[in-house]
């Protein structure tokens, strides 16, 4: 390759016609990988497992901090994540094409060195640990009376046993769920963990793959049912106020656990390397599109419509889990029912995803094979379980829990360690082009073939502006993380109820 210097001593490259078919062999070696059925993911099966892993549980979450933070605040820093993170998903997947790595490991290793590699699997670790505490607190707290919910609104819409039926099998369940009370949280969470452990100890679970998609399609459900319900309450109380943006925030000392948790609502990016591998190479400069219908044309505004909903429905006393506030509802009691059996499902995905992070971190190959067997995948799959449900015992609050991985974990992996990895990725390009396999400029500035297909997830900075415009948006989101996070930690260790 031909080097030739511009702007300030940097360098671009200008590559022959003859060089460039055997770079882009190479980058679809990178990009493809070599294990079997990569290469074949789609746009459209992009954006189902993207919006399946970013839109999560913790959507239920967000009536109350809509409650906390105010309307007006909430839509700034909805707005504002949701900006932060389509950026910092595409710098993950443009340092995962220059370096060739599918994950944060690789990644960090190959950017920043050994110790910061080991230092964000240990997080990952912990990411994994917040996620089962958080699986455990959103499973007791939709089935421990969902069952009964169900059954009572059925019966009647009313809290009236003389408007039960008198005969058959429907007025046996409905004199039964009426008075039946809810199962304590002990019991919830001691039968999760009885349902969950053989599960957790199988060596894989081919058999619950689908379950992301199935707790995505039950959130479609519970999203398009609160859309009937607003609209029901537009058409049936006119003379109500719409005026939202007049509710301010009601808890100012626990404004900043807020968000975290609407930062927590868009994490994705521990899918985002994987999904890019897994892309053919049609779809491959299309991820730039996948990761934007995902973020500003799907999760930003459902959220902004259940944050606002399920405030101006049930106003600033909303529960934690907007779901435990719909009584009297069966389409919403069918909705916590089958999402709670979603996220118990989840659990054991969950805790295998846990066990193998965890037995990679072993010395040798003698302990990883003792972790691998039976007694191994008995003991961590007990000890995960045990520790997730006192931790969720501890902590029932969706919000609380949410907001406490949002300021730590959720801030590193979504904005800090993005930004970090790009601004090294910039660092060097900016001093040679020749640097990695002679892969850097079908990488960030792809050759005529690739830009009919679509642009590339990030542009190389031609000119000294654009380099110190890409440092700053660097800074700027790094900086952010780091703000949001600490103070969101400062206010929930002085208050985390």
């Amino acid at each position: 390759r031909n080097f030739q210097p511009q702007f300030s001593g940097r360098w671009r490259c200008n590559g022959n016609v003859a060089s460039m078919t055997s770079r882009q062999q190479m980058l679809r070696m990178v990009s493809h990988g070599s294990d079997m059925g990569e290469g074949q993911g789609t746009f459209l099966s992009s954006v189902i497992n993207l919006s399946a892993a970013s839109m999560g549980c913790s959507i239920l979450a967000l009536p109350r901090v809509f409650a906390v933070c105010g309307m007006r605040w909430s839509l700034v820093f909805l707005v504002t994540f949701s900006l932060w993170v389509e950026l910092s998903l595409r710098w993950l997947v443009a340092c995962g094409r220059f370096s060739g790595g599918c994950g944060f490991k690789e990644n960090a290793q190959y950017f920043l060195g050994q110790k910061a590699a080991k230092l964000v699997h240990f997080c990952q670790v912990l990411l994994l640990c917040g996620g089962i505490v958080m699986i455990f607190v959103t499973a007791s707290s939709l089935l421990g009376c969902s069952a009964r919910e169900l059954l009572a609104s059925l019966c009647t819409e009313e809290d009236d046993p003389a408007h039960l039926p008198r005969s058959g099998t429907l007025a046996t369940l409905c004199r039964t769920a009426h008075p039946a009370p809810c199962m304590s949280p002990q019991r919830v969470l001691s039968l999760i963990v009885l349902v969950v452990l053989p599960l957790a100890c199988q060596k894989s679970l081919h058999s619950l793959t689908g379950v992301s998609m199935l707790s995505f399609v039950c959130l479609a459900y519970f999203f398009i049912v609160l859309l009937l319900r607003l609209l029901h309450r537009a058409l049936t109380a006119p003379a109500l106020s719409m005026d939202l943006m007049e509710m301010s925030q009601q808890e100012l000392p626990l404004f900043w656990q807020g968000p975290p948790v609407l930062l927590m609502s868009f994490l994705c990016h521990t899918t985002v390397l994987q999904l890019d591998t897994e892309l053919c190479a049609e779809a491959k400069t299309k991820v730039s599109r996948v990761i934007r219908v995902v973020i500003f044309g799907m999760a930003l505004p459902c959220y902004a419509v259940v944050g606002a909903g399920g405030l101006w429905l049930f106003g600033t006393r909303v529960s934690a889990n907007v779901l435990q506030d719909f009584t009297n509802d069966p389409w919403m009691a069918a909705a916590r029912l089958t999402l709670g059996l979603m996220n118990v499902a989840k659990l054991a995905t969950a805790v295998i995803t846990l066990r193998e992070a965890l037995v990679s971190l072993a010395p040798s190959s003698r302990a990883r094979k003792k972790l691998r067997s039976f007694q191994g995948r008995l003991l961590i799959g007990s000890v995960a379980l045990v520790l997730g449900a006192l931790a969720a015992y501890a902590i029932p609050s969706l919000t609380a829990v949410l907001s406490l991985l949002g300021c730590t974990v959720g801030v590193l992996f979504s904005l800090c360690l993005p930004a970090a990895l790009y601004a090294m990725l910039l660092r060097r390009v900016s001093r040679t082009c020749g640097h990695k396999r002679d892969l850097e400029a079908p990488l960030l500035q792809p050759s005529r073939e690739t830009r009919e297909t679509g642009p590339p997830p990030v542009a190389l900075p031609s000119s000294d502006v654009e380099w110190t415009l890409q440092w700053l948006l660097c800074a700027a989101v790094f900086t952010g993380g780091l703000f949001v996070g600490g103070l969101g930690l400062v206010s929930w260790v002085r208050d985390p109820c």
